[in-house]
């Protein structure tokens, strides 16, 4: 109803600005908004508008797609993430904002893996496993793995990796600090973890100073999932090895942190000028982490405070699995 009288207004407005006559010297102003001129002391809100014609989501119809895509689930099936935010409010806040630009990609490949793992077990544990404390262990082992990696090559070193401690991607109970530690205790690096697995010695050795962080009290399940985000990326970056971009697959897929923009990724900015159709500063037009970094940032503002949606499709956007 109220987008009727808006438009009902708008023709108004057209109309009594079509039957004056304009001043030789200056043309009249016709507003679209609204028939009537707002007061200087009132802002418009002109950035990224919302276009009448993009037919706004129900949040009935999000919770009906996020059930379509967890086998045999309950109607009061939960949407509230590890970090305590509501899917529902972010999909529907993401498939409105800027235009409606990520509306056909959310209906395209539904809603994130992560967070829908986390709703069919309801455990923090979503990349299986057991919950004994070290599941940040774990997917901090696995996103050192796939470091610089694609998503296949990542996927086998994992893979290899997990065979090395007796664990598979099924069950990484097997996969703690203790028995890393044991593995290097004669310091066979090389022999017997290195080689085996396929990791590289910058990787080994992060690993070890990981499970020595575990096992050594500084780092725990507790102290992570409860610290800021910027807390988490002080204690993480004490760790040789971990940078930035580690921090920020952390974040995003174990912590289930709300608004995390990965700019250091290469999936996240290579989405990012594929939707939006844009040329970074970087070599062949390409989106450069440093040079581009103000553009890339406002495009997903209008995402803001989800910006780990709008993170999330740009990865599906060029076929990384997430």
């Amino acid at each position: 109803m109220m987008m009727r009288q808006t438009r009902a207004s708008t023709m108004a407005a057209r109309a009594v600005a079509a039957s004056v006559t304009p001043s030789p010297k200056k043309k009249q102003k016709v507003h679209h908004a609204s028939a009537a001129t707002p007061s200087p002391q009132v802002k418009q809100r002109t950035l990224f508008p919302i276009e009448d014609n993009i037919n706004t989501i129900t949040r009935e119809e999000i919770q009906d797609l996020i059930r379509s895509h967890i086998p045999n689930a309950s109607d009061d099936i939960s949407t509230e993430t590890l970090d305590g935010w509501c899917l529902v409010d972010a999909l529907s806040h993401c498939m409105q904002a800027s235009n409606g630009i990520l509306k056909d990609l959310i209906k395209e490949h539904g809603p994130p893996k992560c967070y829908l793992k986390y709703f069919e077990t309801g455990k923090t544990n979503t990349r299986g496993g057991c919950e004994d404390g070290y599941q940040s262990f774990r997917s901090l082992c696995r996103i050192v793995a796939g470091q610089q990696l694609a998503g296949s090559a990542a996927n086998t070193i994992w893979g290899r990796f997990l065979e090395v401690v007796g664990a598979s991607k099924n069950d990484t109970t097997n996969l703690t600090p203790q028995a890393i530690l044991s593995i290097v205790r004669d310091n066979d690096i090389e022999g017997d973890l290195r080689a085996p697995s396929g990791l590289s010695n910058a990787k080994c050795r992060c690993i070890i100073a990981l499970s020595e962080a575990f096992e050594g009290g500084e780092l725990s399940d507790d102290i992570l999932t409860s610290a800021s985000d910027e807390e988490v990326s002080l204690k993480l970056n004490n760790v040789k090895g971990i940078g930035p971009w580690s921090v920020d697959m952390f974040l995003l897929f174990e912590c289930h942190r709300k608004d995390i923009l990965p700019i250091g990724d290469l999936a996240v900015r290579n989405g990012t000028a594929k939707l939006w159709k844009v040329k970074g500063k970087g070599k062949n037009g390409n989106m450069c982490a440093q040079k581009d970094k103000h553009l890339i940032e406002s495009l997903h503002e209008p995402f803001s405070p989800y910006r780990s949606i709008s993170s999330y499709y740009m990865y599906q956007l060029v076929n990384v699995k997430g």
